[in-house]
């Protein structure tokens, strides 16, 4: 996942937060990396948010407890058109990931990298049910 769909998941309803409660009812892995976890956090504390330090630090802690922790090894030299999206194809590789769910739209657009399918929430419901 990344950090627009797990903020989708926190803040909204809708079929990014079914793909997070897939991952908490273990349906499904879910991979990150230290540099997502990162991101996330600095969105999450953004100010248009309006997250308390209470709310942010229980969803850190509930990605983390629900998540396989990578080490990325390998950084990938052609990936997105956005070289900080690069973070999550290195995740998924790492990970040998079936799936990058995404909402950003550089991801999207590739559709797949290395055997790896890119996809929105939607598509990823629409494929694993």
């Amino acid at each position: 996942m990344d950090t627009n769909i797990y903020l989708s998941s926190f803040f909204w309803s809708g079929n990014p937060r079914v793909v997070l409660e897939r991952a908490i009812r273990k349906l499904d892995e879910l991979f990150i990396s230290k540099e997502i976890l990162e991101e996330v956090e600095d969105v999450i504390r953004r100010p248009k948010f309006h997250a308390g330090k209470n709310e942010i630090d229980f969803f850190i802690k509930s990605i983390e407890d629900i998540s396989h922790k990578i080490t990325v090894t390998k950084r990938v030299k052609k990936g997105s058109r956005d070289k900080t999206d690069n973070k999550y194809l290195e995740c998924a590789i790492a990970a040998n990931a079936d799936f990058i769910v995404s909402g950003d739209i550089h991801l999207l657009e590739m559709k797949e990298y290395s055997c790896i399918k890119i996809v929105t929430a939607k598509e990823y419901l629409e494929e694993i049910i």
